[in-house]
């Protein structure tokens, strides 16, 4: 059962096995749809493409630049097609300690 700030997964709402799928406190894996939702108020709501974008590391500035040249589908597409900042950044010093 969701609860208050867990991660929903609407991609497949006729589904008998994937339907609603439930990430506890956390979002799901940012994927190029707006499927990814989050228990607000004890209601389900889809995460902005602001909010893909910040669990993706860019920036507000990155974001509102992009915004303005964008329509809210490709900007989702953008954020699931991005990697995180951080985690490129964590690889790119495992690989240059040794």
């Amino acid at each position: 059962m969701a609860e208050e700030c867990d991660g929903i997964d609407t991609a497949y709402p006729f589904s008998k096995t994937r339907r609603g799928r439930v990430q506890k406190n956390m979002a799901h894996t940012i994927t190029t749809d707006d499927s990814k939702g989050v228990v607000d108020n004890y209601r389900i709501r889809k995460l902005t493409p602001k909010e893909c974008w910040r669990l993706m590391g860019c920036s507000d500035e990155d974001f509102e630049k992009a915004e303005q040249v964008n329509s809210n589908t490709q900007l989702y597409k953008q954020a699931g097609n991005a990697i995180v900042v951080d985690v490129l950044e964590a690889i790119f010093k495992q690989m240059f300690l040794k």
